[in-house]
C-alpha cells in the first residue's frame, strides 16, 4: 500500500515538473521496478509496453483520427457550420448555438476534443468576434463544446476505456450518444440565456435557396456519423471496422465527391494523423508498465478495501471528486488508463454497470480539458482567439458549471447512458 502511494506521488511529481506523461509513466514504473521489485527491469518493461500496445481494437484510434483529418481538410467543417447556421442561426446568440451544433455534427467524425477545438475554433471564433461576440466568450464556448467530441461516437477516450476495462467497444460507443446530446442541449440553452441577457446579436435571416444549398452540401458529411453509429448498432461491422469504413468514406468524399482535397496533400495528412496516433499509443504502451507495477504493490486491492464500505451513491461522489481533481493536471487518456483498473473492481462489487461507469469516468476527465493548468482545449482556443488563457478560463465559468450539472445527471441517472445499449 505504501509503495503504491509513493508510486502515485512520484508519478504526479514528474507530471507537475513538466515531464511528458508517457515518460513520466515509464520513469516512475522503471524506478519502482529497480528499487522495490526483485525482477529484471528490462524484460518486464519490454513485455509490458509490447503487450500494452498489442491490441486490435487500438487500430480504431489512428483510423478515426485519419478520418477526421481527411474530412477537415476536405472542407467538411465549413459545410457543417453552414448547415448549423441554417438550423440555429436565428436564435438569440445564434452563432453561439451554431458553435454547439457544429460540435455535435463534427463529433460524429473526429472523436477527439482537441481536433474539435482546433477545427471548429478556427472556423467559428473569428466569425463570432466579427459579429460582435466577445473573444473570451467565443473561445470559452468553443473549448467547452469540444467536450462533446469524446462523448458522442466515435470516441477515442471511450475506446481506450473499453480496452482498459475489458468491455465491449460497441456498447461504450453507443452509450455515449444520449449523454453527448444532453450536454449539447444544456450548453445551447445556456448560450441562448446568456446571449439574450447580454444582448448578443442574432444572425440575419437566410434565403430559402441558401438554406437548401447548405442542407444539400452538408448531407454527405452528416451521413458519416450515421453510417458509423448505425453500422455498429445493427452489426454491419465492428467498432474497429467502422473506423476503416470512416476513412474510406472520408477519402472518397473529400477527393472525388467534393474535390477540395488534392492527392498531393494526402501524405502530409497521413503523417499528421500518424504523429497524433503515436502520441496516444505511446502513452498506452508506457502506462502498461505502470499498471503492472501497481498490481505488484498491492495498491488496487488496498484501495478497493478502503472504498468497500461506501454506498453506490457515496462511491460515485468520491470518484467524481477524485477524477475532477486529477483531471485538472493529467492528460485524459492517460488518466483513464490509470484510474480504470483502480476504480472499476469496486464499482462492479457495488453493482454499478461498467458501461455507465465508463461514461462517468470519461466525462469527468474531459472536463479537465477546460480547466487550468493543463486544459488543452483552453490553450487551443485561447491561442486562436489571441486571448490569455486565464481570461478564457474566467469566461468559461458558466459553461463549466453546465458541464458539472450534466455530470451529476449522468452519474445518478444510469438509464440515460444505457438506454441504447
Amino acid at each position: 500500500m505504501i509503495d503504491g502511494i509513493l508510486l502515485l506521488v512520484t508519478l504526479f511529481a514528474l507530471v507537475l515538473l513538466g515531464v511528458p506523461v508517457a515518460y513520466a509513466f515509464l520513469g516512475a514504473g522503471l524506478l519502482f521496478v529497480v528499487l522495490t521489485l526483485d525482477v529484471p527491469a528490462a524484460p518486464l518493461v519490454a513485455q509490458a509496453t509490447t503487450g500494452g500496445a498489442d491490441s486490435v481494437p487500438l487500430t480504431a484510434i489512428p483510423l478515426f483520427l485519419l478520418a477526421g483529418a481527411l474530412m477537415n481538410a476536405g472542407g467538411i467543417t465549413r459545410r457543417l457550420v453552414d448547415f448549423a447556421s441554417v438550423l440555429f442561426g436565428r436564435m438569440p446568440g445564434g452563432l453561439g448555438v451554431v458553435n454547439v451544433g457544429t460540435n455535435v455534427f463534427f463529433s460524429g467524425i473526429s472523436g477527439s476534443a482537441a481536433a474539435e477545438a482546433s477545427a471548429i475554433g478556427k472556423a467559428m471564433i473569428p466569425g463570432m468576434a466579427s459579429r460582435g461576440y466577445p473573444r473570451p466568450f467565443s473561445a470559452a464556448l468553443t473549448s467547452t463544446a469540444s467536450i462533446i467530441g469524446p462523448i458522442i461516437p466515435p470516441s477515442i477516450p471511450l475506446i481506450i476505456y473499453a480496452i482498459a476495462a475489458n468491455q465491449e467497444m460497441k456498447a461504450l460507443l453507443v452509450a455515449g450518444l444520449l449523454p453527448g446530446l444532453l450536454f449539447a442541449l444544456v450548453l445551447a440553452v445556456l448560450v441562448v440565456t446568456l446571449s439574450a441577457r447580454r444582448g448578443y446579436p442574432r444572425q440575419e435571416r437566410v434565403s430559402l435557396r441558401t438554406a437548401l444549398l447548405a442542407t444539400r452540401d452538408s448531407l454527405s458529411a452528416l451521413m458519416m456519423p450515421a453510417i458509423i453509429v448505425c453500422g455498429v448498432v445493427f452489426g454491419w461491422f465492428t467498432a474497429t471496422e467502422s473506423a476503416a469504413v470512416a476513412v474510406l468514406y472520408a477519402l472518397v468524399l473529400s477527393t472525388v465527391f467534393h474535390r477540395e482535397l488534392s492527392w498531393r496533400r494526402l501524405p502530409h495528412i497521413f503523417m499528421d494523423a500518424a504523429r497524433s496516433s503515436a502520441v496516444i499509443l505511446f502513452i498506452i504502451a508506457t502506462a502498461a508498465v505502470l499498471g503492472q507495477v501497481f498490481v505488484r504493490t498491492g495498491f488496487p486491492a488496498a484501495l478497493a478495501d478502503a472504498l468497500d464500505g461506501l454506498s453506490p451513491v457515496m462511491f460515485l461522489l468520491v470518484v467524481n471528486l477524485i477524477l475532477l481533481l486529477f483531471g485538472t493536471f493529467m492528460e485524459g487518456n492517460a488518466a483513464i488508463i490509470i484510474f480504470t483498473p483502480l476504480l472499476l473492481p469496486t464499482a462492479l462489487a457495488l453493482d454499478i454497470d461498467p458501461v455507465h461507469f465508463g461514461i462517468v469516468i470519461v466525462f469527468n476527465l474531459m472536463i479537465g480539458l477546460v480547466t487550468p493548468p493543463v486544459g488543452m482545449s483552453l490553450f487551443i482556443t485561447s491561442d486562436i482567439a489571441k486571448v490569455p488563457v486565464l481570461t478564457v478560463a474566467r469566461a468559461n465559468l458558466p459553461f463549466l458549471a453546465a458541464a458539472l450539472v450534466t455530470l451529476v445527471v449522468l452519474t445518478y441517472w444510469p438509464a440515460l447512458s444505457l438506454a441504447l445499449v
